[in-house]
């Protein structure tokens, strides 16, 4: 049970007046924080750690390199965690932050969680060096955890991350995921993405990584901008449903600046060696030999590129680990080197926790520094190390040590130790980032101690129960160097007091300002003291700090000068270079640099964004500016020698609107005559001006004359800013006379007008004279012998006239003919087969129309046809009536047959029609008789109705000729059948049978076969009846050979009469149906035996003498065939 009283513990202690120059602190409350990432910037630390303390659930530090707090941003909701972090070259701060639980969360976004404007899911913010907020972006919101990451290079932020099912970076790309199966799926694999930003938080690109069945553990960035990433599957099928617990494979690969894949190696495939688990947990990039270093984690064994690496203590729950090194440009693995340091915390995943079985590595000269944990004993070169036992359980405790490049041995360091806030508990210390700054190494760890001692430091933990604090220490490789430029100083201006500041809290410090004309004002005893200078010259101040017994000393040379000249600045002022967009390219900076220089020497001028970055000194010139429609430049000047003293003015760049391009109506179109000017062209506008080319170009001055063909562009200006310019094609309409024949005839019946001279143009004007004159009508009646002049006019431009003279002939008449003539509609008449008198005729489809018909155009029934004849003049036209008549084919059967003895001629034919005619073809072929024999063929047939013949029918004749059924003579039948006609063996259709050659009656099939009698047969095919065929029949007795098994029972009186009537007086079988030699056994009912007949006896119903009664008596006896046959009779009195 928690008391109260922690809720009142700070957060960051200060555990002990001795280590303010160890820097040994723990972060932490009542429940477990967890540090997520650590980096070092130009001017200090940050770290970022995760927690469920109320008030502080995650934040972001900031530390001078004495882990003297400068700044810290807290996040009291428990839905946000931190991820990752990166800086840039000026010090600003790239912080992922994450957005739990908010895909159901109600907008508008950003919402604001303490102070952080959050999007859903995962954000990025950037930070200047003072914790004030520059812009935060949008990464996207498709999971809450997972492997996620953040580098700078070369000016551009690099996030890395993963997503389950789509992810919309920046609310502009989106990347999906193909094989998504199920968002709530445990074995659902992510994909890798990669978004690229500039350090104005404007997303260059994004893409995605990844078959969809891989799980990415980590990623890193060289010096290049290369990023690395490792990963692990339990899939062995690509198979969704399949995920394999018993079968892990791992990889790494490489990724350039544009997000291309460079290079994917298999690294590990424990395939399924006895349920062995092998991953990757952290990639390192080394700067200093450009290798790659991967620390993995195995249960049970490894199988490392085909090396078998075995767990030698294989405990149940504890894992091993394996250090590889690996060539950065191909991805070659180089060296191995396995680490039994037997840990009992999970292998960190891909859900983003932050402890696990895993190691923090980072370099320094030819060294690689390691800092892990394990349990157990772990054996070194130097020396052997122990973990603690708290009763049954081994203490995770953490582990440093480093591994020479040149060898890769490793050499034990130090290792922490501590204990268990409840006896007996198990207790775990994990290992948090590392960095260097110069000889101090900084450490972070998850610990659960309580204390935690490390290096003989003891460090407390805050939570009251056996949850993990954080722990930041710093661990001095050279414990006897001295501290320096940890002073902080501002304005170190002449005749300007200069400001001094040490962040921490220490027992005393004593300054020494090293300026004796000072007298007592050289020292002085606060952590922010003044003073002012009594001269331009070098100073070496220093400061003297006790802790304790500990005392430090910490030094900082500065340059007192005199400050430079102050400078104003107007603001500038430029034209949108694209109208509408807030941006110029043409700002004039030309006498920026000038102004602040002045006449002084050794000046560094420098000049950054509103946002703190860096710009060109001197400006570009012209210049475009990075913000919108207004942008401050900072410029700030200062001696080389004093970058402290300095001032510092705001440039304003103000953008005027550009006005939009003018709206001109193009093509434009003058007459030759006109001569027209620039000022003719029509257009709205302010301030036109023209030009000769779309950009550069000649001035043009309004006066100038236009040329057919050419283009003119034009802008327009208002408040001084000139607008794009806008073409405009001119065209000089030089209108031709137009064309026609100069002499024209027209007849008198033409009545003919103006209009009825032909003439090619457009907008014809007619005139009485080639010049002047006056505008004729259309309607004008035309006289004999005179001319008219006709122009053109084409894009309202007049051209020259041109004569045409007219003369009028006389009319012929009509031409003559039948003005109703008929024809075959099997002719295929035209109109040259209609009879008409007359010369040059022409044909038409109406009596008004203008289009002649073809000589050779098909003539239609019912129809009238108009023809003229032209002599000089074409004459009226007369109408001719033309009727088709077509004539239909006769009808008849296509198929008909006629029997062979028919002899059957054309006139036996069956066909309706009139005036028939056959023909042996279909075209042309030859006329035939009526009395032409048939034949198997065909022949056609027509037939002919007002003079018309019809198109030919064809029929096919079959001439029949039935062959005689087939059947053999003499045939055969056993009397006991009763055969008839019909049981006759004979082959054919519809056979008939007859008594004799010459009869037509035919016999029924049911006709009783008689002996030696012979039977004739005929068959009938398709009604043609074949000649008779004659057959013998024989009547076989039943005693015969091949008649006596005829039957399947065995022929046996049914009863006899012992009457001595001479009638049935006798029972017995014919012998000639038993087999050889056997007998008739006879039976009562009962089964007693009564009678054994041999060959040829018979029974007289009598037994020992006795007449036996009426009844039924059984026999048995042995047919012919073999077999046994038993059957009963009656006998009766």
């Amino acid at each position: 049970m928690k008391h109260k009283l922690l809720l009142f513990f700070l957060f960051f202690s200060l555990l002990m007046r001795g280590q303010c120059f160890d820097c040994a602190k723990n972060l932490g409350g009542w429940t477990d924080d967890k540090v997520s990432d650590l980096k070092k910037t130009n001017d200090g630390l940050y770290l970022i750690k995760n927690s469920s303390n109320f008030g502080i659930f995650a934040a972001i530090y900031k530390y001078d390199l004495n882990c003297n707090l400068l700044w810290k941003k807290e996040i009291n909701h428990r839905t946000v965690v931190a991820n990752k972090l990166a800086s840039d070259h000026q010090g600003n701060t790239y912080v992922l932050l994450t957005w739990t639980n908010s895909h159901n969360a109600i907008g508008p976004f950003p919402v604001m969680l303490s102070g952080f404007p959050m999007y859903q899911g995962l954000n990025l913010f950037k930070f200047d060096k003072n914790g004030n907020l520059i812009w935060n972006k949008s990464i996207g919101n498709d999971d809450d955890f997972g492997m996620r990451n953040v580098f700078v290079n070369n000016d551009t932020v690099y996030v890395t991350g993963i997503f389950y099912n789509s992810i919309k970076i920046n609310n502009e790309i989106t990347l999906t995921n193909p094989v998504y199966y199920d968002y709530d799926s445990f074995f659902q694999p992510p994909l890798l993405f990669v978004s690229k930003f500039d350090l104005n938080g404007n997303l260059l690109d994004a893409k995605k990584f990844g078959s969809g069945y891989d799980n990415f553990t980590s990623t890193e960035m060289d010096s290049s901008g290369n990023i690395y990433f490792s990963s692990y599957s339990n899939n062995n099928n690509n198979n969704n449903n399949n995920n394999n617990n018993n079968y892990t494979h791992s990889d790494i690969g490489k990724i350039d600046s544009n997000l291309n894949t460079i290079w994917t190696k298999e690294i590990s495939n424990n395939k399924t060696k006895n349920e062995s688990t092998f991953r990757p947990t952290l990639l390192h990039y080394n700067l200093n030999n450009n290798k790659l270093y991967l620390w993995s984690a195995f249960y049970k064994l490894a199988d490392i590129e085909g090396t078998i690496y075995i767990d030698p203590i294989n405990r149940f729950l504890t894992t091993q680990s394996a250090l590889c090194e690996f060539n950065a440009t191909n991805g070659n693995l180089e060296r191995i080197k396995q680490f039994n340091n037997s840990s009992k915390l999970d292998i960190p995943g891909i859900d983003g926790n932050y402890t696990g079985n895993t190691a923090h590595l980072i370099e320094k000269g030819n060294e690689l520094f390691v800092f892990s944990s394990f349990t157990g004993t772990m054996n070194f070169a130097n020396t052997n190390v122990t973990s603690m036992q708290n009763g049954i359980h081994s203490k995770e405790e953490l582990i440093l040590f480093k591994v020479n490049l040149d060898n890769f041995n490793s050499e034990f360091i130090l290792k922490s130790s501590g204990l268990s806030y409840y006896p007996n508990s198990m207790t775990t210390d994990a290992a948090g980032p590392i960095l260097f700054n110069g000889n101090d190494l900084y450490l972070t760890a998850n610990f659960q101690s309580s204390p935690l001692t490390i290096n003989s430091t003891v460090i407390n933990n805050n939570s009251g129960n056996n949850d993990s604090d954080v722990m930041l220490y710093k661990y001095k490789l050279d414990p006897l160097s001295t501290a320096s430029g940890l002073i902080l100083i501002e304005n170190t201006c002449f005749n300007t007091p200069t400001s001094f500041e040490i962040k921490g809290t220490f027992d005393s410090v004593t300054w020494n300002f090293d300026d004796p004309n000072s007298t007592v004002n050289n020292t002085a005893t606060i952590n922010n003291p003044q003073h002012l200078f009594t001269s331009i010259g070098t100073y070496n101040v220093s400061a003297t700090i006790k802790c304790g017994t500990e005392t430090q000393t910490l030094e900082k040379e500065i340059t007192i000068t005199k400050s430079p000249n102050n400078f104003t600045l107007d603001p500038i002022y430029a034209c949108e270079t694209e109208a509408g967009s807030g941006f110029s390219n043409s700002f004039d900076t030309s006498n920026i640099h000038t102004i602040v220089e002045g006449n002084q020497t050794n000046l560094i001028i420098e000049y950054r964004d509103q946002n703190g970055n860096p710009l060109p000194s001197p400006l570009p010139n012209p210049y475009t500016n990075k913000i919108k429609s207004e942008e401050i430049i900072k410029i700030k000047s200062y001696f080389s020698n004093n970058p402290f003293c300095f001032v510092e003015r705001d440039l304003k760049l103000y953008t005027k609107i550009k006005p939009q391009k003018l709206n001109i109506l193009t093509p434009q179109t003058f007459c030759i005559q006109e001569n027209a000017t620039l000022a003719n062209i029509q257009i709205t506008g302010n301030t036109i001006k023209w030009y000769n080319a779309l950009t550069a170009g000649t001035l043009l001055s309004d006066t100038t004359l236009l040329q057919n063909g050419i283009t003119y562009y034009a802008s327009q200006t208002i408040n001084g800013c000139e607008s794009e310019r806008t073409p405009v094609t001119i065209t000089i309409q030089n209108t031709l006379a137009p064309t026609a024949t100069a002499n024209q005839p027209f007849c008198t019946s033409q009545n003919a007008t103006i209009a009825n001279i032909q003439v090619i143009g457009t907008s014809i004007k007619w005139y009485d004279a080639s010049t002047n004159g006056s505008l004729l009508a259309e309607t004008t009646n035309l006289i004999n012998g005179k001319t008219y002049y006709a122009s053109q006019t084409i894009n309202n431009c007049e051209g020259p006239r041109f004569g045409v003279t007219v003369s009028i002939v006389n009319t012929p008449s009509a031409p003559i003919g039948n003005s109703n003539q008929s024809f075959c509609k099997n002719e295929n008449a035209t109109l040259n087969s209609i009879q008409i008198l007359g010369q040059n005729i022409k044909w038409y489809d109406t009596n008004m129309s203008a289009a002649t018909l073809p000589n050779t155009t098909l003539l239609e029934d019912n129809r009238t046809y108009y023809a003229s004849q032209t002599i000089g003049c074409e004459s009226d036209r007369t109408p001719f009536l033309v009727r088709f008549y077509e004539t239909s084919l006769p009808t008849g059967s296509s198929n008909q047959q006629f029997c062979i003895d028919e002899i059957a001629t054309i006139e036996n034919l069956s066909i309706n029609g009139t005036n028939i005619k056959w023909y042996d073809a279909a075209t042309s072929g030859s006329i035939l008789l009526e009395t032409t024999l048939l034949q198997n063929g065909i022949y056609y047939a027509t037939q002919t109705l007002n003079n018309c013949e019809s198109h030919r029918l064809a029929i096919t004749v079959k001439i029949q000729d039935t062959q005689i059924p087939i059947a053999d003579s003499p045939q055969k039948f056993c009397i006991q059948k009763n055969a008839v006609i019909d049981d006759i063996d004979i082959i054919g259709q519809n056979i008939k049978w007859y008594e004799n050659t010459s009869s037509n009656i035919t016999l029924s099939k049911s006709t009783t076969l008689k002996n030696g009698i012979t039977y004739y047969a005929s068959q009938t095919v398709n009604n043609c009846e074949s000649d008779k065929i004659p057959i013998i029949i024989n009547i076989l007795e039943a005693t015969t050979g091949d008649c006596i098994n005829f039957v399947d029972e065995l022929p046996f009186p049914k009863f006899f009469t012992p009457n001595n009537d001479g009638y049935n007086d006798y029972w017995t079988i014919d012998f000639a149906y038993l087999a050889p030699n056997t007998e008739i056994k006879i039976f009562d009912r009962y089964g007693k035996f009564i009678k054994e007949l041999n060959s040829n006896t018979g029974w007289d119903g009598n037994y020992l003498g006795q007449q036996l009664p009426t009844s039924d008596y059984w026999f048995v006896v042995t047919r012919l065939n073999g077999k046994e046959f038993r059957g009963h009779f009656s006998l009766k009195r």
